[in-house]
């Protein structure tokens, strides 16, 4: 789940900066390099449309950061199911074999 967010939150920032970057502004940009997007969305213009995606773009950005943090704090409080082994001590001093016979 944690990694479809992430991949989802990746995707929808590349499409936002595009969506960004099309929109056409006082003075040129990227939109006009492509010809203008008034063709492409009707005689009104870009404008409207443009406004819209950007806004659900970026309404959806900010819910899966939202999500992506929760998700990242339950995980970092969550305590670990696996437990360490208990560690043996360690002898200082090699152990000496006795006598073998009786």
């Amino acid at each position: 789940m944690y990694g479809v967010l992430i991949f989802l939150h990746l995707l929808v920032a590349v499409v936002l900066i595009l969506v960004v970057l099309m929109q056409q502004p006082q003075k040129g940009g990227m939109a006009s390099i492509m010809g203008g997007g008034e063709t492409v969305f009707g005689g009104g213009g870009a404008a409207p449309f443009m406004t819209k995606v950007t806004t659900a773009l970026a309404v959806v950005f900010m819910l899966t950061s939202i999500f992506l943090v929760l998700m990242s704090a339950h995980a970092t409080r969550r305590p670990s199911r696996a437990r360490p082994a208990p560690t043996q001590p360690v002898p200082t001093e090699p152990v000496q074999p006795g006598p073998l016979g009786g």
